[in-house]
């Protein structure tokens, strides 16, 4: 269910006139039941936030995941698919959580598939393709623009990646089709 909020502020002070102002500040709230999906089964959410996932390039945990990702938003030329002209999205344009578990499963896969048309083989080599927009969004590999990208990189960073994706998703209680940003500092 969403709610509209409205703040009425009003300031006194035996020095000054009082101040008042009415509707100084209202936002959309969503009462939600969302079962596990979010971690608790009932929530509040204001809908207006911007929620962000922020990574950095110094972490060493991800720092390989927060390079990719970097890269497809900043220099797209550097990621395959490759293509003149490319933008990758959750920069400045919002990626939108997807709880399918088979639309998921359906983006890893082709990513999957590009990862192998570009580098061939990676099995034993401790490598994961690791995408981006996740496989987790509306926006990931399968929705048909190809405006993702792939890329090898450590398996133990590319699933502390996963982790962090997740653990944003749940303390944001961030249902199916919920916008969120990306951010990835140095």
């Amino acid at each position: 269910m969403n709610t509209l909020v409205m703040m009425d502020l009003t300031a006194d002070s035996p020095n000054a006139s009082p101040y008042s102002e009415v509707n100084s500040y209202h936002s959309n709230v969503r009462f939600d039941y969302a079962s596990q999906t979010a971690g608790k089964h009932k929530g509040t959410v204001f809908t207006e936030a911007r929620v962000e996932l922020t990574m950095s390039r110094k972490d060493p945990l991800v720092k390989e995941s927060a390079l990719h990702i970097y890269d497809a938003q900043k220099r797209p030329e550097r990621t395959f698919p490759s293509f003149v002209g490319k933008s990758v999205p959750g920069e400045k344009e919002p990626l939108h959580r997807l709880v399918d578990k088979k639309k998921q499963e359906d983006n890893r896969e082709k990513s999957i598939k590009e990862c192998a048309k570009v580098w061939g083989s990676y099995t034993g080599s401790g490598l994961e393709c690791d995408e981006y927009p996740f496989a987790s969004t509306k926006e990931g590999s399968m929705k048909g623009d190809n405006r993702f990208s792939v890329r090898l990189i450590d398996g133990k960073d590319n699933g502390k990646g996963g982790a962090r994706i997740n653990e944003m998703y749940t303390l944001n209680r961030v249902l199916d089709d919920d916008p969120f940003y990306v951010k990835i500092t140095d």
